[in-house]
C-alpha cells in the first residue's frame, strides 16, 4: 500500500496536488508503447511464463521492485490489458492481448492486439468514439473537453493528452487504427489524418508500409548518395530480415532537438549498428552515447583501419565493395550478426559498461 501511495505521487506531469479523493488513475501514464517493455521482457526472459516483480523489474531496467517507475510501468501495462499482476511481490501473467502483440501468428494478429490493448482504457476508447471521423481540437479546447464532458481531473490533462495522442500515432505506424475510426494527429504542420487500415499484403520492401517489428536497430552511419542506397539496399533488408525494424536518424520526425531524438532512439533500440566507414565525427558521437546506455552495438567498416584497435575484439563486419557479391554477403553477415547481438547483448558491449551492469549499476530510464 505504502508503494502505491508513493508511485501515485510520482507523476509524469510533474504536478505536485490533486484534488481530494481523486486517487485513482482512470488511465495509463505510460503509453502503449513504454507499456510493451513488461510483455516483452515476460516473453523474451521466460518465454512468456508468469514471471515474479522481483525478475521482471531487472529485466526492464530497474533495480527494486517497488521503484516508482516500474510500479507505474507494470500498472500501465495492467491497463492496457497486455499483462495481470500488479505490485512488488506480484507475479505478472502475460494476458492473451501481450501474447498477441509481442509473438504474434500474423502481422493482422498485433494490429488487432494492439488496438484492443489501447481500447481496453475505458477513458481512451470513449474518447476516440467522441471524436470519431473528427479531427482533435486545438490543445486548449481539447483540454476543456476531456475536463467537463470525460471528468479527467485538471492536473492530469495534460499527462492524458501526451499518452493518447503518442498512443494514435503509435497505432498508424502498425497500421492499427479501426476501419470506422479516422482520429487525427497534431503535429508540427497542423493536424494529419490516421489512415484506414490497408487490405493489401506489405512486402519488406515497401517504404510506404507501417512497422512490422516492435524491437528498433538504430543505425548510425554517415549520409550522402552511396550510404543511403546502403542503407536501403544492403541495411535495411538485414535488419528486417533480423527481426528489428531500422531506424536511422534522417527518419526522426518527432518533437525536439536532433541530439534528444538521437538520445531518445538509442534508449529505445535493441541492438544498434554502426558503419564506421571514414571514421565519420557524428557516428562515433552516437557510437559513445550508445555505449554510455550499454546498448550492444554491431559494427561494419569498408576497412578494418577505421576500426578503434580497443573495439576490433567485438562483432565487426569488414566489406570490400570491390567484390561483385560484396552486398549479398554483407546482408547475410549482418542478419546472422544481429541476431546474435539481439539473444546475447553483453558481447557486443565493451567490458567496462558490461562490468557496472553486471555490479547492478541499472541505466537510468
Amino acid at each position: 500500500m505504502s508503494s502505491e501511495k508513493t508511485s501515485a505521487k510520482k507523476e509524469s506531469n510533474g504536478s505536485k496536488g490533486r484534488p481530494k479523493g481523486a486517487t485513482t488513475w482512470t488511465f495509463p501514464k505510460n503509453t502503449l508503447e513504454e507499456a510493451l517493455e513488461i510483455p516483452k521482457a515476460i516473453e523474451s526472459k521466460h518465454g512468456g511464463n508468469p514471471m515474479r516483480a522481483v525478475d521482471l523489474v531487472r529485466a526492464v531496467g530497474y533495480k527494486k521492485p517497488g521503484d516508482w517507475r516500474f510500479q507505474d510501468l507494470l500498472k500501465s501495462a495492467n491497463q492496457y490489458g497486455l499483462v495481470t499482476g500488479s505490485g512488488a511481490t506480484a507475479t505478472v501473467k502475460l494476458e492473451k492481448v501481450g501474447q498477441d502483440v509481442v509473438a504474434p501468428s500474423s502481422p493482422r494478429d498485433r494490429q488487432n492486439a494492439l488496438l484492443s490493448a489501447f481500447r481496453n482504457v475505458e477513458d481512451f476508447k470513449k474518447v476516440e468514439a467522441f471524436y470519431n471521423n473528427k479531427p482533435l481540437p486545438e490543445d486548449e479546447f481539447f483540454e476543456n473537453t476531456l475536463i467537463r464532458e470525460f471528468g479527467v481531473p485538471r492536473e492530469r490533462v495534460e499527462t492524458f493528452i501526451r499518452v493518447f495522442s503518442t498512443n494514435l500515432s503509435y497505432l498508424k505506424a502498425f497500421k492499427a487504427t479501426a476501419p470506422t475510426s479516422e482520429l487525427t494527429v497534431a503535429d508540427g504542420d497542423g493536424l494529419r489524418q490516421i489512415d484506414k487500415p490497408q487490405t493489401k499484403t506489405v512486402s519488406s520492401g515497401d517504404s510506404s508500409a507501417g512497422r512490422t517489428f516492435l524491437d528498433t536497430c538504430f543505425v548510425m552511419m554517415p549520409f550522402g548518395p552511396w550510404f543511403d542506397q546502403y542503407y536501403r539496399e544492403v541495411y535495411s533488408p538485414a535488419i528486417k530480415d533480423a527481426g528489428l525494424e531500422p531506424v536511422r536518424a534522417d527518419e526522426l520526425f518527432s518533437t525536439g532537438t536532433v541530439i534528444e531524438q538521437i538520445w531518445e532512439q538509442i534508449g529505445k533500440a535493441k541492438v544498434l549498428l554502426a558503419d564506421l566507414t571514414g571514421k565519420n565525427a557524428n557516428v562515433f558521437y552516437e557510437l559513445g552515447l550508445a555505449h554510455a546506455k550499454r546498448k550492444p552495438v554491431v559494427f561494419t567498416s569498408g576497412k578494418l583501419e577505421d576500426v578503434p584497435f580497443d573495439l576490433r575484439h567485438l562483432r565487426v563486419i569488414i566489406y570490400d565493395i570491390q567484390d561483385p557479391f560484396w552486398g549479398e554477403k554483407l546482408k547475410i553477415n549482418l542478419s546472422t550478426y544481429l541476431k546474435h547481438a539481439r539473444t546475447s547483448p553483453d558481447k557486443s558491449i565493451p567490458q567496462p559498461f558490461r562490468q557496472m551492469e553486471k555490479e547492478g549499476d541499472s541505466p537510468e530510464a
